[in-house]
């Protein structure tokens, strides 16, 4: 009987050097279950979600248009020339108090974000694309349970533009969303003209005016009006929506996930469709609750009809794949054995064990076993071995 031993030192060569890059998402149209490292080429079907309304918002804040959630309490405003308040929100949408911010005047107020210590506003709206006095306002967190903060007003100017021509929603320096990660704020931009969002750094203090600095863009298909962050940081969700003609507004949000180094755009990127403006208003906030879930919150639309603000929430786990890679347990625990006539692979377990399972990258079981020191398969391709809690990371060619 023909067999050959492949241990697990040379068997992750091969693993390195044939299966490196590709598409690591099993909900994608072009997984490659032979790929260990994401190389963002993932491709997903046209999707559409129903998010479940929880209220109409009062008129207080009908134009809000920023969400965060802080404790048990969402936070949001109004934009473009109103007052410089916050407003305070239950999780049913009630608005509870307003909280007025001094050293701040409401240009245009488009976004709101917060890190583990402050909260930030971007007066950054652009419909014109001509202003010349962005800025950012910034007070500490726990401020929030005050009636009045005084915020510092931190301005900035986009790094890449040279001209500020007047040309109201035809052209892409305008910006409604931004996320504060611990060192940096990152924000995108609604580009009117050719429907990408740019992706801009900040730090999270400085002094005088410094420049944004662009460090990418994507397209997105549409107008981003929002973004949040989840609580593990590692996800990205950009809340936006589409023109298709006669104002007929149709929403999503942008799943960005599975990238490194705050590099949003190259990692895995899937797009929920959400509603249209009959069924969702003109959608405006985005605030995380946890890695897949949160709020949104749309402002009032008077157009051909009359639709109230509103106040939803989504789950979004069915979309993630939540399978976790292991770390590689010590080669001196197991060892492959590829019998070639019968074309199986025996898995011997160089430890006594209690159970024993083969699972494939999306979690379905393959083989298991309670008894003895080996595990026979036909199975190829990229597997998790479970032993008694621990895990190895096969592939099997």
């Amino acid at each position: 009987m023909a067999k050959q031993i492949i241990f697990i030192s040379s068997l992750l060569f091969h693993l390195c050097s044939c299966a490196q890059s590709g598409c690591t998402d099993p909900q994608a149209n072009n997984f490659d279950p032979n790929a260990l490292t994401n190389d963002g080429s993932c491709s997903y079907p046209a999707t559409s979600y129903s998010m479940t309304l929880i209220n109409n918002l009062s008129d207080q804040v009908q134009e809000n248009s920023g969400l965060i959630r802080v404790g048990n309490f969402l936070y949001s405003f109004n934009d473009s020339g109103s007052d410089a308040k916050i407003y305070e929100l239950d999780t049913t949408g009630a608005v509870q108090r307003s909280i007025v911010l001094t050293g701040a005047t409401n240009v245009d107020w488009e976004a709101i974000t917060s890190n583990s210590t402050h909260v930030f506003i971007g007066d950054f709206g652009n419909n014109s694309g001509n202003r010349q006095n962005l800025c950012v306002y910034r007070f500490l967190k726990s401020d929030l349970l005050l009636d009045t903060i005084v915020a510092e007003k931190l301005p900035f100017y986009w790094s890449d533009q040279v001209q500020f021509n007047a040309q109201a929603n035809a052209h892409n320096f305008d910006c409604e969303a931004f996320v504060a990660r611990e060192d940096s704020l990152v924000l995108f931009s609604k580009n009117w003209l050719n429907l990408y969002t740019r992706r801009y750094v900040l730090p999270v203090y400085w002094t005088d005016t410094i420049a944004a600095m662009v460090q990418d863009s994507f397209f997105v298909d549409g107008l981003i009006t929002d973004a949040g962050l989840s609580p593990d940081q590692n996800r990205t969700f950009l809340l936006g929506y589409k023109n298709n003609g006669n104002n007929f507004y149709t929403s999503f949000i942008w799943n960005l996930w599975d990238y490194s180094n705050g590099q949003v755009f190259s990692g895995n990127k899937r797009r929920i469709e959400i509603g249209n403006v009959l069924n969702v208003s003109q959608t405006e906030g985005i605030a995380l609750t946890s890695n897949e879930s949160g709020y949104v919150s749309s402002e009032k639309v008077v157009s051909f009809v009359t639709l109230a603000p509103k106040l939803f929430k989504f789950d979004f786990g069915a979309y993630f794949n939540n399978v976790t890679i292991p770390e590689i347990l010590p080669q001196s625990m197991v060892e492959l054995v590829l019998h070639a006539k019968e074309s199986t692979y025996e898995i011997i377990l160089k430890r006594p064990f209690k159970i024993a399972e083969l699972k494939d990258i999306q979690g379905r079981s393959i083989a298991f076993e309670t008894s003895g020191k080996r595990i026979v398969t036909h199975y190829r391709g990229q597997a998790i071995l479970h032993i008694d809690g621990s895990s190895a990371l096969l592939y099997l060619p």
